[in-house]
């Protein structure tokens, strides 16, 4: 299954193999997960919404067109899911403290993930939301330009200031902090 592509596999399901949903599944559950954990950091409200994403590209099946890519259009379902969420009443009421489940089969990687979040985040200090949004898109999630102006509505020349000013400033946070890029490159 993994040699077809997903706006194939995508238009079988459409066709009524929804055996196949199993596979667009395995391929992107972990990569969707991580894209609403890093947004909401909240691990158990990630799983619910990861799997109502999974859900809603399936009662959407017979809108998608090929004419979209298939990744793309996921993140903009995903995308849309997190601003729902965080616009509700749960999202905002919820307690700042998050606690780890015990049982958690994942733990040892949700700490690392953690860490590693916990690290962007500081160098993403300073920036607008919508930059901060661009150079994760850009940079965690390695998405394309392109793909990143589907998800976030914007225009490709938009996408491509917003992750240039980004990248600048983080740049110049760096460099006043250690010494940083300037330095690494001239050696």
């Amino acid at each position: 299954m993994d040699s077809i592509s997903d706006e194939e596999l995508f238009e079988e399901i459409k066709e009524g193999k929804n055996q196949n949903m199993e596979s667009i599944v395995a391929r992107y559950y972990k990569i969707i997960f991580r894209y609403i954990y890093n947004k909401i950091n909240d691990y158990h409200m990630a799983q619910d919404l990861c799997q109502e994403v999974f859900c809603k590209i399936y009662e959407k099946r017979k809108s998608y067109s090929r004419e979209y890519l298939f990744k793309p259009w996921l993140y903009k379902i995903a995308y849309n899911s997190i601003i729902d969420y965080t616009r509700g009443k749960t999202y905002k009421n919820r307690n700042k403290v998050t606690v780890l489940d015990e049982n958690m089969k994942e733990k040892t990687n949700v700490i690392e993930y953690k860490l590693f979040n916990n690290n962007i985040d500081d160098m993403l200090e300073g920036l607008s939301d919508a930059q901060k949004e661009v150079v994760k898109l850009r940079f965690c999630e390695q998405l394309s330009i392109e793909d990143i102006a589907i998800i976030t509505d914007s225009n490709i020349n938009t996408v491509k200031s917003r992750l240039y000013q980004g990248v600048k400033l983080i740049k110049s946070r760096l460099n006043k902090v250690g010494g940083g890029l300037d330095e690494a490159k001239s050696q």
